[in-house]
């Protein structure tokens, strides 16, 4: 009878373990799918330049993996985390929200990052790889995109106000590339130059000699709190 009790249990044991594990691990997965999606998703090519000088660009260096927060001076970098706030669960954090808005809106060192041009110098001439989304600006006569910024969140310059200019990077390309949402994510690979692109929909403090367009999955802005 003992001996029977004690395998019960060690079903029941194993059982429970083998439960908790897998809820553990689906976990893991889904805080980290987007992660996991991008490991093992083939990402085929969406655009690619004719350009031999700028198809060779990727086989003289390997690009670096740039972050958005990296395009930022230190300073700036600093004043923006201060006021990033995650979203509020209670009232306390509303009200300590709502505050430091508040105080955000007086503080000239922060009203100045939000429009600053201030650029990284070591990037400049560096071929990189960046993540983020496309906002069309002007199209050739098929409709193919022309030009367009690029940024590291959804809606900016649409349905959000542009973000500064050192978070935006102005992209020129061939006639030809029709696949284009603006609610997804890319990954641009290219040359990336410190040169002003001024337009009404915004303006940036960076450009970039466009090599190629896959697509990305995941959250690409590594900086802001969404």
């Amino acid at each position: 009878m003992e001996s029977k009790l004690k395998y019960k249990f060690k079903i029941t044991l194993t059982f429970v373990v083998c439960i908790g594990l897998g809820v553990w691990l689906g976990r893991i997965a889904l805080d980290n799918w987007a992660n996991i999606k991008q490991a093992i998703v083939y990402k085929n090519t969406l655009y690619s330049t004719s350009d031999p000088a700028l198809q060779s660009l990727p086989n003289q260096v390997s690009p670096l993996d740039l972050k958005w927060a990296s395009l930022l001076p230190a300073e700036e970098h600093e004043v923006i985390a201060y006021y990033q706030t995650s979203q509020p669960q209670n009232l306390e954090q509303m009200t300590a929200q709502v505050m430091r808005s508040i105080n955000a809106s007086k503080d000239q060192s922060y009203q100045d990052a939000l429009i600053s041009t201030n650029t990284m110098a070591e990037f400049e001439n560096q071929i990189v790889t960046i993540s983020g989304f496309i906002v069309p600006i002007d199209f050739y006569n098929d409709k193919s995109v022309k030009s367009f910024f690029f940024v590291p969140y959804f809606g900016a310059c649409i349905h959000l106000p542009a973000p500064p200019p050192n978070q935006m990077i102005y992209v020129e390309l061939e006639a030809g590339f029709n696949d284009v949402d603006i609610t997804k994510t890319y990954t641009l690979m290219g040359k990336l130059n410190i040169e002003l692109f001024e337009d009404l929909m915004g303006t940036s403090a960076y450009t970039l000699d466009l090599v190629s367009i896959t697509p990305f999955y995941g959250q690409p802005d590594d900086f802001r709190t969404h």
